[in-house]
């Protein structure tokens, strides 16, 4: 994990997302529903069946907030809680000075074979202004500033993609059930996908959880249907939530860049940082 990092590659002079209020050029993206098998996925050419199979596994401790509110919340989707873009900013690995975690997730290993794909475009999260108290309801709160780090420049970035070529998650050589299993499933819908390396339903463990966001493609529906057998109204109800392999595919990308980002016991993290997880790529 990165830890107390610092930036030491050169690159020119960044150029903080501006807010909202500003009137600058930000790109926020929004929280749009998908109905599966609707005319939403039909439309972009999403498949319609699969055969891939995914266990079901059970969640380690309790429920995400004592599972008092639905999946349709911040932690679970980056697409509610939204991204800004982010201009003057390498679209680029970069360099931070440093430990890594030599097991931390591999970036590159999302395509077959396995590459760097040509980075497109650079955001920042926004902030969220949590209102879950009894009687909420989703998404529960508001979005917030962005999430202007004078650290992380960087901290969502889109993956030029070859339409319909296979997506997987990132590589992590750490098991968690079973001996191949290595993450399990926060958050499945047609657009979007959330993972964690743990058996946690949760994006915040103190010894430390990573936890990856991506959207903008086509989720496998068989992946979708087994994720939402899990719920009843949006909240868990079996105790169990489906898991993932290395080797698995979870969708398949469209004629779009594929959306990323990546959180450290909650944080979002940068992309880009070669240190972390582009560990071996030149």
């Amino acid at each position: 994990m990165c830890g107390a990092c610092v930036l030491v590659s050169p690159s020119p002079a960044p150029a903080r997302a501006q807010r909202l209020a500003s009137g600058g050029d930000v790109v926020p993206r929004a929280y749009l529903p998908i109905t599966i098998g609707g005319s939403d996925a039909r439309s972009t050419n999403c498949p319609m069946t699969s055969t891939n199979v995914y266990d079901i596994i059970p969640i380690e401790d309790g429920y995400y907030k004592d599972n008092r509110i639905t999946d349709e919340n911040p932690d679970f989707r980056l697409s509610i809680l939204g991204y800004a873009r982010v201009d003057n900013e390498p679209l680029d690995l970069v360099n931070y000075n440093g430990g890594s975690d030599p097991n931390a997730p591999r970036l590159y290993s999302v395509f077959r074979p396995q590459r760097r794909p040509r980075f497109t475009a650079a955001y920042l999260n926004y902030q969220w202004n949590w209102n879950d108290g009894p009687g909420s309801a989703p998404p529960y709160g508001s979005r917030g500033p962005i999430n202007d780090n004078p650290f992380f420049k960087v901290t969502v970035l889109d993956f030029e993609t070859i339409a319909g070529e296979a997506i997987y998650i990132p590589e992590r050589s750490v098991p968690i059930y079973g001996g191949n299993v290595v993450a399990m499933v926060l958050y499945a819908g047609e657009n979007e996908l959330t993972i964690t390396y743990t058996r946690h339903d949760a994006v915040y463990l103190p010894g430390g959880i990573y936890v990856v966001h991506l959207l903008n493609f086509c989720v496998d529906p068989q992946l979708v249907a087994a994720y939402r057998a899990q719920l009843n109204g949006g909240r868990r109800s079996t105790g169990r939530l489906p898991a993932i392999r290395n080797d698995q595919p979870v969708g398949m990308a469209r004629a779009n860049p594929l959306t990323i980002a990546i959180r450290d016991t909650a944080k979002f993290m940068d992309p880009r940082s070669r240190k972390d997880w582009w560990q071996g790529m030149p």
